[in-house]
């Protein structure tokens, strides 16, 4: 399918940040994604991450970590524990339907929990969702601080 059949899916495109230590994994969830449009930056490893993240800030994350959970969950309140990051979407996905494991991660602060295997079309129309509601709460939170700030006085 081409970008075309898929511009119904979403009037939102962004970034998505795509974490997965599986190389055959991450290529189809990019595939996807950059088919409805998303840009999507790579990373295997936490330390890529990192890296990408000392020059850039994404609209979205979308973390499938499949040899560790415990690393996902790590990932995600390291994440979390970023204030520029703190109203970043973070979706995540896992292999487990254990339903604690999914209440930790949605504790942790993950928006959204997809069990593999999972549509990717849902997860396309999530993804645009949490970054089109994401970019209106930053949006209201700045506006919201310029507001309530008192005015400056002058020293005297």
């Amino acid at each position: 399918m081409n970008r075309t059949e898929h511009s119904h899916l979403n009037d939102i495109t962004g970034s998505v940040v795509l974490i997965n230590d599986n190389a055959a994994a991450r290529q189809m969830l990019k595939l996807a994604l950059e088919t409805a449009g998303f840009d999507v930056a790579e990373a295997a490893t936490q330390l890529e991450l990192q890296r990408y993240l000392t020059h850039s800030r994404p609209d979205a994350f979308v973390i499938d970590l499949q040899r560790s959970e415990a690393d996902g969950l790590c990932l995600l309140n390291r994440l979390r524990a970023r204030p520029s990051l703190r109203t970043v979407p973070i979706l995540f996905v896992s292999g487990s339907d254990a339903e604690d494991f999914r209440h930790e991660a949605m504790t942790a602060g993950a928006d959204w929990f997809g069990l593999r295997p999972f549509g990717v079309i849902d997860m396309q129309q999530r993804i645009a969702g949490l970054i089109r509601d994401g970019r209106g709460a930053r949006t209201r939170a700045r506006d919201t601080r310029l507001h309530i700030l008192p005015p400056k006085r002058k020293a005297g």
